[in-house]
């Protein structure tokens, strides 16, 4: 009875700790894959593209592109300011990553 009142504690303490920097069950992040804002322009224009990543154990598939230039073709835009990456995983099977970029 201990060990299991033992693991249960570890369990929800790693599940809680690890929401702080990537969570296990679920992850949502954004982050710009351009570093360098200075004198970049505000633009309204967006394209996005994704890949879509299944891994089970050994098994893994993966689908689309998320090339910045594939999407910038894509979309017509012809000059790109900058550029994000959002990252959506669910227990780190079903992974889906979207790049945005921006330009005109």
């Amino acid at each position: 009875m201990k060990t299991m009142r033992i693991a249960i504690l570890t369990l929800i303490a790693v599940l809680l700790v690890s929401g702080c920097m990537s969570g296990v069950i679920y992850t949502h992040t954004w982050q710009p894959l351009t570093v360098d804002m200075d004198h970049t322009s505000v633009v309204p224009t967006a394209g996005a593209g994704d890949i879509k990543h299944i891994a089970i154990y050994w098994a893994s598939v993966a689908w689309d592109s998320a090339a910045i230039g594939d999407i910038a073709k894509k979309q017509g835009l012809h000059e790109l300011y900058f550029a994000d990456l959002e990252t959506f995983s669910v227990l780190r099977i079903w992974n889906q990553y979207t790049v945005h970029v921006y330009g005109k």
